[in-house]
């Protein structure tokens, strides 16, 4: 059995009783004796690799233990011709000189002369367990992109983002041949280590042949709660069995078969995030996705699957299922033939383009007429349909479409604006909402539901209408894409006015209390209990950097031209009484009203989960523990007698739920279900951050560049950086809060950096999530529901 001794000692021994895994050549030798006899070693390495290039490795005494790593603690040079012994003697100088700079040399310091693998298709970092909870994944972070061998441990470029989790019991389910070949070789090397606690770094050759650069103990098995991976596989069974029936044709629903998602439609994930608590998950659900998303879309007359919710939950995790989306986003004048066909079919191209899963609105299904219609049948519809049929289909989104922006009928944005008002008197007739009493929520629930996330759903819709028809001008050429931009920019909206007053707050021109009167109901998490509104954030503004003055935004004017152009297609697609200006303040007026009924409703959601706090207060109970109540079970406590106090019941509860919520956080699923088999070999998006502890904060952030000094302040700030660079370790030395990074895998330095000093960190958010956060003033980090939000 291999005690772990140094890298090179390790990598000794392994080679000897391995046959899978290729251990490229490797010569070592201690510091003190390149000091001493620097001559006779570089003779050694001369001789040995004959001209070769090689890898100057690290090995020091105090890396690669079983409790520290100090994994990319030390510097490893690569590419180093051996023939040329003036650089090789400074890539070992570089690597002696990053101990010395780190601590006092050692009597066990080492360095490793390796041979380079060249010609690689693959390379990266497997964990045997996941890092952050144990739970019985291999995880592989790869790069097969850019030809190197040390893009995942440094975490420096876009390629070292590729994640793909697979269970342990399931690596026969794989059929990648290069995934097979190295799962198996780690195996090997797990039998022959007599561990299943590996970290190993690999390269796979032309032939797919799998080599071992290195190996080490994982070092964060302190951390893990073991009683939680053994739950997982019982979970599994349970989501394989319910998704296996689930892709089974349904009752009344359009499409043979469905796909599951985390983000298309009403995207959950980024509302309540990957694993949310009980109580935000049964929130979002009754008050969106049970009925409010159907109730809307047959108020518009699309086609609605009856009483169908949209969401489900796969071992606690939120999933959007796409074949009732699809049926949803048809006009219900369409012929039944033509609904199942366009159902089937934008189902199979989601299956085949996975990465358009958070755009399925506008690259997979057409929900809408617009002015390049033919175009998008001709790209999203294809052959599924005859001509005769396609000319049916777009026929009937011109009906449907023509009513919708016109406003004479049944779902129009202002029939949806006058519900909104109505729950906004509501709210400002009510009083102090936060002493109501529990059994307030009943008619709070159904007010939201009637008056607030219905219209908003509708408003949401007009949203997606304006947006399609507003992409179509720029594609007919009567608005250019600075144009679009500056349309868009020009809409004021209620986060507009938000900033606006946080300006005038700041300048003294608004008292804090009628700023708090209008927005203290708002919080990072809107459905999530142990987020602060901003009326409970003492430090809200801290570092607030106000906008430029005389930067206000020019209203778009339309010029002659472009009203005539936009007249002639109005008329050519038979809009008939509506021209340009009303076409251009209907796109205004959906944009607006959406921001502004989202606003709205959610006051009283906002309102909801204040009554439940001082409810669970009043009870004994802290925001943690209700944060895993159900809504309906809380609502059972009004509805019916129990031999417990409400107290032993909700705390009961609490703690059951928050084991299941233990366990829903440690399963990995992917953010696409298309078959059975996605249970238990899970690729990752590449945009997907890596989320590291189970830690929830919202603070100040700081954003930190190569050339930044190491003196500034990072107390107390959630700092971030471009890439994982080991170059930033001087960060761990503050008091920081939390670390997001643009680039940077599961696997990379700072993620078991942060893994083993129990920072929450999201690494790798990739470059969209990275550009919002670089302009927030603070930013919501919760790491077990896998969100990260900035506040502006």
């Amino acid at each position: 059995m291999c005690t772990f001794s140094s890298k090179a000692r390790t990598l000794n021994f392994v080679k000897n009783i391995v046959v899978l895994f290729k251990i490229p050549d490797l010569l070592h030798f201690k510091v003190d004796e390149f000091q001493l006899e620097s001559t006779k070693v570089l003779k050694n390495i001369e001789t040995k690799f004959c001209g070769h290039k090689v890898a100057i490795r690290s090995s020091a005494a105090d890396e690669d233990g079983k409790i520290i790593s100090s994994a990319g603690e030390y510097e490893s040079i690569l590419n180093v011709p051996s023939s040329n012994l003036g650089k090789v003697t400074k890539a070992v100088n570089r690597v002696i000189s990053s101990y010395e700079n780190k601590r006092l040399l050692m009597a066990g310091d080492e360095v490793i002369v390796q041979k380079m693998v060249s010609d690689t298709t693959m390379s990266g970092v497997v964990f045997t367990h996941d890092l952050n909870t144990g739970a019985p994944y291999y995880v592989i972070n790869y790069d097969d992109q850019s030809g190197l061998t040390d893009t995942v441990t440094s975490g420096d470029g876009v390629y070292a983002n590729r994640t793909l989790y697979i269970h342990r019991d399931s690596v026969k389910g794989l059929h990648s041949e290069r995934f097979i070949k190295l799962l198996q070789a780690v195996q090997e090397l797990e039998k022959a280590m007599e561990s299943q606690f590996l970290d190993i770094e690999f390269a796979l050759g032309k032939d797919l042949t799998p080599y071992l650069l290195q190996v080490r103990a994982i070092t964060t098995q302190s951390n893990w709660n073991r009683a939680i991976s053994k739950q997982i596989n019982s979970s599994l069974k349970g989501v394989e069995e319910f998704v296996i029936e689930r892709f089974k044709r349904m009752k009344g629903v359009y499409g043979d078969t469905t796909i599951l998602g985390q983000m298309p439609d009403w995207n959950p994930v980024e509302m309540i995030g990957r694993a949310p608590r009980a109580l935000a998950l049964s929130l979002y659900q009754m008050l969106i996705t049970d009925s409010a998303w159907s109730k809307a879309r047959a108020i518009m007359g699309y086609a609605v699957p009856n009483n169908q919710p949209l969401m489900l939950t796969l071992a606690g995790q939120p999933f959007i299922d796409t074949r009732l989306s699809f049926h949803s986003y048809l006009p219900k004048t369409v012929s039944p033939i033509i609904a199942e066909k366009l159902t089937n079919h934008w189902i199979k191209r989601l299956g085949m383009s996975p990465e358009l899963h958070d755009k399925i609105e506008f690259e997979v299904a057409i929900t809408t007429y617009s002015f390049d219609i033919d175009e998008k049948i001709e790209k999203l519809v294809e052959d599924a349909l005859t001509d005769v049929e396609k000319d049916e289909f777009k026929r009937e989104h011109l009906r449907q479409t023509q009513k919708l922006i016109k406003g004479n009928c049944n779902g129009s944005i202002q029939q949806a604006l006058d519900k909104i008002d109505l729950l906004s008197q509501k709210q400002r007739n009510s009083g102090d909402n936060f002493k109501r009493n529990i059994s307030s929520l009943f008619n709070m629930i159904d007010d939201c539901v009637q008056l607030g996330t219905t219209p908003f759903s509708i408003l949401a819709r007009h949203g997606f209408i304006a947006k399609t028809i507003l992409l179509s001008l720029e594609k007919s050429g009567i608005f250019t894409n600075n144009e679009i931009d500056q349309i868009q920019a020009s809409v004021k909206t209620i986060a507009g006015s938000l900033v606006d007053d946080m300006h005038s707050l700041n300048l003294g021109k608004m008292s804090n209390s009628d700023f708090m009167e209008r927005y203290g109901h708002l919080r990072p998490g809107t459905y999530d209990i142990m987020s602060c509104r901003y009326d409970q954030m003492n430090s809200l503004f801290d570092d607030f950097t106000p906008p430029s003055l005389g930067q206000s935004v020019e209203v778009f004017k339309l010029s002659i031209k472009q009203k005539m152009k936009i007249n002639r297609l109005l008329e050519d697609n038979n809009f008939k009484e509506f021209d340009a200006s009303n076409l251009l303040d209907y796109i205004n007026n959906a944009i607006i009203g959406r921001e502004y009924g989202k606003f709205i409703f959610t006051r009283t959601v906002s309102d909801m989960i204040e009554i439940i706090a001082n409810f669970a207060e009043d009870h004994g109970l802290s925001r943690d523990e209700i944060s895993h109540v159900p809504l309906n079970f809380l609502l059972d406590t009004v509805k019916a007698s129990s031999e417990f106090t409400i107290e032993e019941r909700l705390r009961g509860l609490s703690f059951q739920e928050s084991k299941k919520h233990d366990v829903s956080v440690s399963i990995r699923l992917p953010q696409l279900l298309i078959d059975q088999s996605s249970v238990y070999i899970v690729p990752f998006q590449v945009s997907c951050p890596n989320f590291i502890t189970h830690e929830k904060i919202t603070a100040g952030s700081i954003v930190l560049y190569s050339d930044t000094d190491g003196g500034i302040s990072l107390t107390d700030k959630i700092v971030i950086i471009e890439g994982a660079d080991p170059g930033f370790d001087w960060i761990f030395s503050k008091k920081i809060s939390g670390l997001i990074t643009k680039y940077g895998g599961v696997n990379s330095h700072m993620a078991i950096r942060c893994a083993e000093f129990g920072i929450p960190a999201a690494i790798g958010c990739g470059e969209q999530r990275f550009d919002l956060l670089l302009k927030a003033n603070q930013v919501h980090l919760d790491c077990a529901a896998g969100l990260v939000s900035p506040i502006h």
